[in-house]
């Protein structure tokens, strides 16, 4: 009776198939991977917080923009000013505790509050002041102020995925968290 060889056919065709197992596992886990990533960055929401000055029809708006592909959701709303920290919106911060009614008109607000969705390619006006003439340039000269004594803002959003971000106006784009 001769030697059994290590390498018979039967074992070779064994072998192969188990790495081809191997690899088609490899490379089904990799394919997974890069669809959750091109899905959770299909759904990616992008804010942006915009000031707007529109001198022709008297008016400044401070507008929160989503330049994304995907719904923003509001998780949190901080406004610092003067180091103090304020947990409210634009409209209800300026409103309450800033501005003169008989000098500055709000032409326009609307809440920014916990829970919002901002769907994609969409923006919400958190307020729009100004009036004709001599208002629109106190509302000017009003949010220069503003940023002279400190005033900035930090808004904390997901998307659908609960990936979230945080912006700042002293940061010029996302933060991811």
């Amino acid at each position: 009776m001769g030697k059994k060889r290590f390498w018979s056919p039967d074992r070779v065709v064994t072998l192969l198939a188990i790495l081809i197992s191997l690899v088609t596992l490899i490379v089904f886990a990799r394919q997974t991977s890069i669809i959750e990533r091109q899905s959770r960055l299909s759904t990616m929401p992008y804010l942006y917080v915009e000031t707007g000055y529109n001198s022709e029809e008297d008016y400044i708006s401070i507008t929160l923009n989503n330049y994304g592909v995907g719904p923003a959701i509001i998780d949190d709303i901080t406004i610092f000013y003067k180091e103090e920290t304020y947990e409210m919106d634009f409209a209800t911060f300026l409103d309450g505790e800033l501005f003169q009614h008989d000098s500055i008109t709000v032409l326009g607000s609307a809440s920014i509050t916990e829970g919002l969705a901002i769907p994609a390619n969409s923006d919400r006006i958190a307020v729009k002041v100004g009036g004709s003439g001599d208002r629109y340039i106190k509302a000017e000269k009003f949010l220069k102020k503003l940023e002279k004594n400190g005033f900035d803002y930090e808004i904390i959003y997901r998307s659908i995925y609960d990936d979230q971000w945080r912006i700042r106006m002293s940061a010029d784009i996302p933060e991811a968290l």
